[in-house]
């Protein structure tokens, strides 16, 4: 957390009503915001503040989000709900999932995933993609942070790097790269060191034969995946050994 005596951006404290929505809590800051949790109605949302300094190097680039939550409609997506402008920031106002976050369940809480979760949440994500790579949108940033499990269901949020895909710059598989990243951290709570010298993933890992192919697959190590429906086909095939 960045010390109040060295913060530029406005910090709204808890109970402080911003049109019409009171604050509760802090839910994070990072490098490019500040998030809260408010509540208006008696319905929890997300206020996503655009950190000053951001604001005015990539306050053009922020409008990427804007546009992309607001012609997505997934169940496993937040929806946006508006973007309140003031004179030297952006916030904009989601819906909030009560849930916690990958991270939070692998480092703070320890929790182990079975083969069979890790399954079962990649296809849960393959779903999203689906959806987005059909609207012609790649994420780029399925990271742990990022994901959230609330009870057995998966959902993604920060579509602040998402983009529209062109074929060059932008491309769906960079998105499989980021999924499969994804699932080696969900491998990892089950691995216990031998306390030799640390190796890549797939010496460490002990994953059925299929199973390393498609994550080096993935990974863009041995092969490529052409489409998120190919990588599909091969999860759903790997719940049917």
């Amino acid at each position: 957390m960045v010390l109040d005596i060295f913060r530029k951006d406005k910090l709204y404290p808890v109970h402080h009503k911003l049109f019409g929505y009171e604050i509760l809590s802090i839910l994070g800051e990072g490098r490019y915001g500040i998030c809260y949790i408010a509540e208006k109605d008696g319905k929890k949302y997300v206020l996503k503040q655009l950190k000053l300094k951001m604001f005015k190097k990539i306050g053009h680039k922020a409008e990427f989000e804007e546009k992309i939550l607001s012609c997505v409609s997934h169940e496993r997506i937040p929806r946006f709900i508006q973007n309140i402008k003031t004179c030297d920031s952006s916030i904009y106002i989601m819906d909030f999932i009560d849930g916690k976050t990958f991270e939070e369940i692998i480092f703070a809480d320890g929790r182990v995933f079975s083969v069979g979760e890790i399954h079962d949440i990649a296809l849960q994500l393959i779903d999203i993609l689906k959806h987005l790579h059909g609207l012609g949108i790649v994420h780029r940033d399925i990271r742990v942070p990022n994901v959230v499990y609330s009870a057995g269901r998966v959902y993604l949020v920060d579509f602040g790097l998402a983009r529209h895909i062109d074929g060059r710059k932008y491309t769906a598989d960079v998105d499989f790269s980021y999924l499969g990243d994804f699932l080696i951290h969900l491998h990892y709570t089950s691995f216990k060191p031998s306390g030799k010298k640390s190796r890549p993933w797939y010496d460490e890992l002990e994953l059925p034969d299929r199973e390393m192919l498609i994550l080096k697959k993935l990974m863009g190590i041995d092969g490529k995946y052409e489409s998120i429906c190919e990588v599909e086909n091969d999860f759903i095939d790997l719940k049917t050994i």
